[in-house]
């Protein structure tokens, strides 16, 4: 029989990036080999440089965020800070059982949500001239019969809505604000109607269709008796008698016009 060829299985150094027999004696040779040992040494400390880079730079990053955030922090504690003393506080003043504002120098009856104050002349309002964020229910306030984290009229009036009422069991009155939008009127919105004409036919095609009283209707027709009086005759005539059936078919075909004829002038409001 014939001898056929196969070839030798073969490895991949991918250390060295070559191939060689796949023995056992051929790999052990070549991993100890200098040219092998020395390359496999500069992959290692390659890979203990790239990790302690690795380690390095993700210190780096959180060492960072740990200082944005510090930052960030301190920042937002100040702007907080800095909005509770401009807004104040609302405290309860047991003498005249109103809350009272120190840094705005307001007051503010809780049984009916009116606000006291204002210079040179104090007076009652609903309304007062106060930030958004100084109105009671929206500022912090502290004591008396209102309990904490219960939104007020300030916090009704600071999202926009009008409201009325009274903080003991009695139903709040709520008012809504509709606004009107003015639609454009189109150009031809009045064509028609007592606008339309008042001469010639209404409605069909090619001069089909009903005669307006007083239009030209009239002239039109004489001028159709007066061919036909002439000796001009009309089509039928030329042709010679008519048969019932074509007779009968021309009045269901005028019957049929002077439908649509009067649903069009009924449409128009001449009818």
């Amino acid at each position: 029989m014939t001898e056929y060829w196969k070839s030798n299985a073969m490895h991949w150094c991918d250390i060295c990036k070559c191939w060689m027999n796949d023995t056992k004696a051929a790999r052990l040779n070549h991993e100890r080999g200098a040219q092998h040992q020395a390359k496999l040494a500069t992959k290692l400390r390659d890979m203990a440089k790239k990790a302690d880079q690795e380690t390095k730079a993700k210190a780096f990053n959180e060492a960072a965020m740990s200082k944005i955030e510090a930052a960030a922090k301190k920042q937002y504690e100040q702007d907080r800070k800095a909005a509770e003393a401009e807004a104040g506080r609302w405290t309860w003043d047991p003498e005249c059982s109103y809350y009272y504002n120190a840094a705005h120098r307001w007051y503010y009856d809780p049984k009916t949500q009116w606000y006291y104050g204002g210079e040179p002349t104090p007076e009652w309002s609903q309304s007062p001239p106060l930030p958004a964020a100084a109105m009671f229910g929206v500022a912090p306030h502290e004591g008396g019969p209102v309990a904490k984290g219960t939104a007020g009229a300030g916090a009704a009036a600071a999202s926009g809505a009008v409201t009325s009422g009274r903080l003991d069991g009695l139903p709040m009155i709520t008012k809504t604000v509709q606004r009107v939008v003015a639609v454009p009127k189109h150009p031809l919105a009045d064509v028609g109607g007592y606008k339309a004409p008042t001469t010639g036919r209404i409605g069909g095609h090619m001069g089909a269709g009903t005669e307006i009283e007083g239009g030209d209707g009239g002239a039109a027709k004489r001028k159709r008796e007066e061919h036909q009086a002439k000796g001009g005759g009309t089509s039928s005539t030329k042709a010679g008698a008519v048969s019932a059936e074509e007779a009968e078919a021309l009045a269901r075909r005028e019957a049929a016009r002077q439908r649509v004829a009067q649903r069009t002038a009924a449409g128009f409001g001449y009818l």
